[in-house]
């Protein structure tokens, strides 16, 4: 037995064997024949304990039962048996742990289907993909460790569930195991890792062969097996040459010309239907191709989709996107690893700001499918149930995995509650349902269920679970912000196209509409054209024009009173040191009657004089109504309002920065407004805080009366400014107002 061992040792590895050694190799393991009828595995829970500690029968006495038990059909074939063995009995007898191992399994019933029965199966298209795809990845000096003596585990893991069966079929012909554990996850309470493993223990402790199969072994599969495997396969989407030996097998001939990756992004499912027995290699090919294409155009919209070279405005996000695109080229060229891509991340923006749009270019542009999900999707498709939810969740992502590499787009993640923010009531619906989320995000990312892009989207990013957003799930959130005027005009070019007001500077338009996000810039040119077409005309500029900014239907005094609004926010903006002031607009659009567009100073720390300087900024609009006109709804109404920003911004200062006189931490930021809403003793101290900064912010506008008089005029006159011209009329007043030493203290 020790020879052998160090014969079968020098084979593993790569040594060359002489004739002699060679015979003794084959004489202890002789090589499996194709289409071998194989003895079926012993499933779990088959093999009773009391069948397991039962002293094993004589070696005589086997063999008599076994030969007893024979059918008449088998008779033959248990002759020319007989007579192979005798000639192995010297090579046998010293093999005293593959006797034992027998006598282990003697009280097994031998079930093996005949061949006759069995040879339809195993030249189906489903074991000939399975059969060839494992003898790819199956190196010699696997097949060797598998037919040492000492037993052997074995992990398969498989691209999805549904190619379980068959490479269960495929493996068994190729070496005999004992004991074999196929698990999908459909059955959750056995389909553990903590289940079985006393099984595994007594076969692999035993000498005997272990296989287990799945399309995530550490998920599903015994713990026992999965630590002490002394193989492990992976089976990954099957190669040209594996299609090309699979349509040799079926239809007997070799299969032409292939485009690349002729299987990539297609489910086992689809390749077993693709590849027929009885048909022509080309015809194979040409299903296998028609399949892909149909793959590639799951969404429809996608034809109308930009490639990432064409879109605009998009800035992080935009530059995230086309560094994806070049990373993934480089692996489809083979030249990086799939782990090194950034394949997650969390678009946040506004409606309208393109996120759908940019995803759907990311997958034309890379050629590959895109899954479309939401968290409302995967209420709608259930009736609401934990459990089902939780399996509807575990099919998009399996689907994912039998199409990647693909793009998962999963809408409205804000839908996933924080678990931060749960109350009593609904916390045991929700958290296992986080949870399940969590490790299936982390899971689809790391590769190990197939080569997934995951992208997130959501209008409310402050509202997602921290826990989602680490690196290792959706990772980093990119915010898309409303592109700039050359944003604009880029999109406007896009949707005009190359022969529409061609020549024309688009810059002057788009700068009109500065703050508007994509889908009103697609608005525009839908609006243009159809003013043009009711003409009877071509398209001009002035079309174009009278959409981004139509006629304002606002009164005179109106139109005045909102640009002293927008203006008395500029000024103290720019001489309080909040930030800088980008834009100045005074055209009604989107519900809004003007738009201060400022880039507030980035600081790692905030004092309270920087706090209140900010909030005083924010009521300078309000003020300017009072000294200008009159006090109006202008600074309050919607989310994001003059007067919702400030209330949010002190609720922060007494909640969480410990600035308004106590060091408790009550809540998050994000939490702050709930704070307030429910603690009268809270909304005082805030509402006293308003009340005096906004006398402040009367004051300043007082002092710079003169300024914000200027600006206001010209703005009616512009009705949009860029900074330049804003900071340098403001620049004229000179230098920052000493309402600042004012600042920073807080009522008791």
């Amino acid at each position: 037995m020790q020879v052998a061992g160090d014969v079968l040792d020098r084979a593993a590895a790569g040594e060359e064997l002489a004739p002699d050694a060679r015979n003794r190799v084959h004489a202890l393991h002789p090589p499996t024949p194709p289409f071998q009828p194989y003895r079926r595995a012993v499933c779990e829970n088959e093999v009773r304990g009391s069948e397991l500690d039962a002293d094993p029968p004589p070696h005589g006495v086997k063999v008599a039962r076994r030969n007893t038990a024979m059918t008449t059909s088998n008779k033959t074939t248990a002759k020319s048996t007989a007579k192979t063995g005798r000639k192995a009995k010297s090579a046998t007898k010293r093999v005293a742990s593959g006797d034992t191992l027998d006598d282990f399994l003697g009280d097994i019933p031998d079930d093996r289907t005949p061949l006759d029965r069995i040879e339809p199966e195993i030249r189906s298209s489903r074991y000939n993909i399975a059969l060839h795809a494992l003898n790819e990845a199956l190196t010699p000096k696997d097949r060797l460790r598998m037919l040492r003596f000492g037993g052997a585990g074995v992990v398969i893991q498989v691209p999805s569930a549904d190619w379980v069966p068959a490479m269960r079929m495929a493996a068994q012909t190729l070496v005999r195991f004992n004991h074999t554990v196929c698990r999908t996850g459909s059955a959750r309470t056995t389909d553990r890792p903590d289940n079985g493993n006393h099984e595994i223990g007594d076969f692999l402790g035993a000498g005997g062969r272990v296989l287990g199969i799945s399309q995530n072994p550490e998920q599903f599969l015994p713990s026992a097996l999965v630590t002490a495997a002394d193989i492990r396969i992976r089976i990954d989407t099957p190669s040209n040459a594996v299609i090309r030996k699979a349509i040799l097998s079926l239809t007997g001939r070799k299969a032409g010309r292939m485009p690349p990756d002729i299987a990539r992004g297609l489910s086992f499912d689809v390749l077993a239907a693709s590849l027929r027995k009885g048909t022509l290699p080309s015809a194979c090919v040409r299903r296998l191709i028609a399949a892909s294409q149909a793959n590639a155009t799951i969404d429809p919209t996608l034809a109308d989709v930009p490639l990432l070279k064409d879109v605009h405005g998009y800035g992080r996000a935009g530059e995230y996107a086309r560094t994806l695109a070049e990373e993934f080229s480089e692996w489809k060229a083979g030249r990086r690893e799939w782990s090194s891509l950034e394949v997650s991340c969390l678009l946040a923006g506004n409606p309208g700001t393109g996120k759908t749009t940019l995803v759907r270019s990311i997958a034309k542009t890379l050629s590959i499918p895109i899954i479309n999900t939401s968290v409302a999707a995967w209420f709608s498709s259930t009736n609401g149930y934990l459990n089902e939810i939780i399996k509807e969740i575990d099919r998009i992502f399996l689907n994912a995995s039998q199409m990647s590499p693909v793009v998962l787009f999963v809408d409205e993640c804000d839908a996933i509650p924080s678990r931060s923010g749960l109350g009593n009531r609904n916390r045991d619906y929700w958290m296992p349902l986080i949870n399940h989320c969590l490790t299936t995000f982390e899971a689809a990312i790391s590769g190990s269920r197939g080569k997934i892009i995951l992208i997130g989207a959501t209008n409310y990013p402050e509202l997602i679970d921290p826990a989602l957003l680490r690196p290792g799930r959706l990772g980093r959130v990119i915010t898309i912000e409303p592109p700039d005027a050359a944003g604009l005009a880029g999109i406007l070019r896009q949707h005009l196209g190359p022969k529409v007001l061609d020549g024309v500077d688009l810059t002057v338009p788009a700068t009109l509409g500065v703050g508007a996000t994509g889908a009103q810039a697609t608005a525009w040119v839908a609006g243009a054209e159809r003013r043009a077409r009711d003409a009877g005309r071509p398209m001009k500029v002035d079309d174009l024009i009278r959409q981004i900014v139509p006629p304002d239907p606002r009164s005179q005094a109106e139109i005045l009173a909102c640009s002293y609004h927008e203006a008395a926010h500029a000024v103290a903006v720019q001489l309080l040191g909040v930030g800088e002031v980008v834009s100045l607009s005074n055209v009604a659009i989107a519900g809004q009657g003007g738009l201060t567009k400022t880039k507030i100073g980035q600081t790692t720390t905030l004092s309270r004089a920087a706090t209140d300087a900010y909030v005083v900024s924010i009521l300078a609009g309000r003020a300017g109504d009072e000294v200008f006109t009159e006090v109006n709804s202008g600074s309050g109404g919607a989310y994001a309002s003059d007067l919702d920003m400030a209330t949010a911004m002190l609720a922060t200062v007494h909640c969480s920065l410990g600035l308004g006189g106590s060091l408790i931490h009550r809540a998050s930021e994000t939490e702050a407004r709930e704070v307030l809403r429910h603690d009268p003793e809270m909304r005082k101290r805030v509402e006293s805080d308003l009340t005096r900064l906004y006398k402040v912010a009367v004051a300043f506008v007082e002092t710079h009366r003169d300024t914000i008089e200027i600006l206001a005029r010209r703005l009616v006159e512009a009705r949009i400014m860029p900074g330049d011209e804003i900071r340098r009329l403001i620049g004229r007043a000179g230098s920052r107002h000493d309402i600042l030493a004012t600042l920073g203290g807080h009522d008791a």
